[in-house]
């Protein structure tokens, strides 16, 4: 998709995008950081609990459902991320 942004406009929006892939570098290293004590925590790395958790072999821990959630969080931020850096590199 295509937008137009005025010459005087495109500083901000600049600006503004660079500002938003450090915070979402940011949120992607809590995330990771979360993730791995979860990791620690279960002796198991993500990949295999995402396949053990979702053919419902670990039953219903709040912290199955915690790790779950944050590793979809974590694919989400990090299409964001490439999402903006997209746009800022076709600047």
């Amino acid at each position: 998709m295509e937008v137009a942004i005025s010459d005087d406009a495109l500083p901000v929006v600049k600006e503004s995008l660079e500002k938003e892939i450090l915070l979402l570098r940011a949120k992607i290293r809590l995330a990771e950081k979360e993730i791995a004590v979860f990791e620690d925590r279960y002796n198991m790395p993500s990949s295999r609990f995402c396949i053990k958790f979702e053919n419902g072999d670990l039953g219903d821990s709040q912290d199955f459902f915690e790790w779950w959630g944050l590793l979809r969080g974590l694919e989400t931020l990090k299409t964001q991320l490439d999402q903006a850096q997209s746009v800022i590199s076709n600047w």
